[in-house]
């Protein structure tokens, strides 16, 4: 039985497949347990003989591997075996988001060649089965559709798992350093979504990367509410978790109340969330009626919130949190070792980059690199980093270059620490007249003005100027603000020529797929709403 204060050091597994991961586990401590969902609880040998059965099944069908297998699935279970049992077959995982319609399944179907998708059919009220059937003449590839859902024109899950547990497969040679385990798309927020395929190794060696930085231990209990689909759940929680022997609370949506239920009765220790689900949590004293004492640390992304939240999250929820980043090229968290713990760091900072990583900051335009302290693109280096995206010679052309660094698209600067601040996206920079503004610089600030819960600065079309600053702002609960307030707040805190031209007022921020990253590009995204409102205040 597996001690829980210990847990798998790297080292013993970093020439195993992810199947071998988890088999390690199974035999190390069969009855810890794994996964709670609902009422369920599945200990790590359980776990396995489920992989087992489910993965006979699919090797009966005829998959093979390198087959591609679409995920299309909430957090759940059937998610994480469905995950395990591909890779066992040497099958590459193509991670879709349930939220995902008609036209984003068809592209990532049909760009990744999927031979099979794993789905539930009526997940929050929406047919997924009839949609994937409705294009399967469009999708040659696409030869079985498999629903958690009982559907009489699909396979089975459920029925999949009991013919599995009375058959044996072969397993395939699997080479962890080359062979794909996953593909997982860029959100494509400002055009067609990439494929960025990951090895067996790299996918093992981020969920390390975030046990290692945070040093937990299998006796830790995580929340599991960030979607697994997406890298930051998958990294932090799946492959972290489930490598050393750690247990993961399975949320198959995000409720804030069902949530401190969960912490409360589970006692959980680790909590990783996006920074809109720590607004939630925060925004009336319910959680005060939860035992949450337990929660001691984790990791926020999505974008820096203001020092103010990083605060108020500590002081009441009790949770050490950092910020990091990562990028689905990049193998998820890259950026967030913090050595030094003060809150200056790990609130205002992502931290430095992992080990094994290289990273420089360069003009976006010449590639020239950037002394300490000055602003430029963040370029990044390591054997984490994907070798290019699937299928997409020019997208792998313009974004690597031949010595193996990824222009991964955002500003930031470094600082004599070796610390890294991330201060927007190079397409996030506004010319006006021929000044560029960074907008992190006046969204840190505008955050600080008591009506503002969120802002997002972006450029609209200026015939004289090229672009004004629109400040886009979610007000406080009950409360408004004006563009003469915001204005007024700033002046004297940045240079005059930053001054926002324009404010447009929102309910609430249009996310990307996952909720974890704001919309500001895409269609119905931030900046086309802004751009199209009309009752936004301007400067006259």
């Amino acid at each position: 039985m597996l001690k829980l204060e210990t847990v798998t050091r790297y080292e013993d597994v970093m020439n195993c497949t992810v199947g071998e991961v988890l088999e390690r586990g199974a035999l190390l401590c069969p009855d810890k347990v794994a996964l709670v969902f609902e009422t369920r609880k599945i200990n790590y040998y359980d776990l396995n003989v489920l992989v087992d059965s489910f993965a006979a099944a699919v090797s009966e069908l005829g998959f093979k591997k390198g087959d591609r297998i679409a995920i299309d699935l909430p957090n759940s279970p059937e998610l994480v075996v469905s995950f395990f049992a591909a890779a066992k077959l040497g099958l590459i995982a193509t991670w879709l988001n349930p939220l995902y319609r008609e036209a984003e399944l068809k592209f990532i179907l049909g760009n990744s060649k999927a031979k099979g998708i794993i789905l539930k059919s009526g997940f929050q009220d929406h047919d997924y089965a009839g949609a994937v059937l409705s294009m399967k003449n469009e999708l040659p590839a696409l030869q079985f559709i498999i629903d958690v859902s009982a559907r009489q024109d699909t396979l089975l899950f459920a029925d999949l798992l009991k013919k599995g547990a009375q058959k044996k497969y072969t397993k395939p040679e699997i080479d962890p350093r080359e062979d794909y385990v996953m593909l997982i798309y860029t959100s494509g927020s400002t055009g067609i979504p990439k494929g960025a395929p990951h090895t067996h190794w790299q996918v093992i060696r981020q969920g390390f990367n975030y046990q290692q930085s945070l040093g937990t231990t299998a006796a830790d209990i995580f929340i599991s509410f960030l979607p697994l689909y997406h890298l930051f759940g998958f990294g932090a929680l799946f492959m972290s978790v489930l490598s050393t022997q750690g247990t993961l609370i399975l949320m198959e949506t995000y409720d804030r109340e069902e949530a401190f239920r969960l912490i409360e009765r589970e006692k959980c220790t680790v909590h990783h969330a996006a920074p809109t689900h720590y607004i939630l949590a925060l925004k009336d004293d319910l959680y005060k009626k939860y035992d949450l004492s337990t929660l001691r640390i984790g990791y926020t992304s999505g974008y820096v919130p203001p020092m103010e939240l990083m605060v108020e999250i500590e002081e009441k929820l009790g949770v050490e949190v950092s910020n990091f980043w990562g990028s689905s090229e990049a193998g998820g968290a890259l950026i967030f070792d913090h050595s030094d713990p003060s809150r200056e760091k790990r609130f205002k900072t992502v931290g430095k980059p992992i080990e094994i990583m290289d990273i420089k900051i360069v003009d976006p335009e010449t590639r020239a690199e950037k002394a300490v302290g000055e602003e430029g693109e963040l370029m990044c280096r390591g054997p984490n980093v994907i070798k290019g995206y699937w299928e997409n010679q020019a997208e792998t052309e313009a974004h690597f270059d031949a010595d193996g660094w990824f222009a991964t698209g955002d500003l930031a600067f470094i600082d004599e620490g070796g610390y890294v601040t991330i201060t927007g996206r190079t397409k996030d920079q506004i010319n006006r007249g021929g000044l560029k503004v960074t907008p992190f610089e006046l969204e840190k600030e505008i955050s600080k003005h008591p009506n503002v819960h969120e802002v997002a600065i972006v450029a609209t079309p200026n015939p004289v100027l090229g672009e004004n600053i629109c400040a886009c702002v979610v007000p406080a609960p009950g409360v408004s603000v004006t563009l003469a307030e915001i204005r007024d707040f700033l002046d004297g805190k940045v240079a005059k020529n930053k001054l926002p031209d324009e404010l447009s007022i929102f309910e609430s921020f249009p996310r990307l797929v996952g909720g974890v990253k704001l919309n500001k590009f895409g269609a119905g995204g931030i900046k086309e709403l802004a751009i199209n409102d009309q009752n936004k205040q301007s400067v006259r």
